[in-house]
């Protein structure tokens, strides 16, 4: 599969899985339309960069794939429950430690299992 259909089938999943925690997060008294908008941008801005850019950065400095993984999850965590600060989510990094978490362990498994 090509590199940019893989990053876009996982963008799709880390969405799917990441927006239905991110909207539990926020008061009921948000409207919908708002809490779905803000979820999704969440990790669109940070999905790109954890995918094109921190393994180009890494790989340039020697950094192996694992500690890659632990750059990239937590430079998405902490970018991510700082959006969600600024809404006024509260606890955003145990919101955001969730999030990521859980569509990483989540793909993870279907990576391993069935190799997507």
């Amino acid at each position: 599969m090509d590199f940019v259909l893989r990053w876009l089938t996982a963008f799709v999943f880390t969405q799917i899985v990441e927006m239905g925690i991110y909207v539990q997060a926020f008061p009921k008294e948000r409207p919908l339309r708002e809490r779905v908008a803000i979820a999704f941008c969440a990790s669109a801005i940070t999905h790109p960069l954890v995918w094109f850019v921190i393994p180009d950065v890494t790989a340039s400095l020697g950094i192996s794939w694992w500690p890659t993984v632990g750059i990239a999850e937590s430079f998405a965590v902490l970018a991510e429950a700082a959006l969600l600060a600024s809404f006024g989510v509260r606890a955003p990094l145990l919101w955001a430690l969730l999030a990521n978490g859980a569509s990483f362990l989540i793909g993870l498994f279907c990576y391993t299992h069935f190799g997507w």
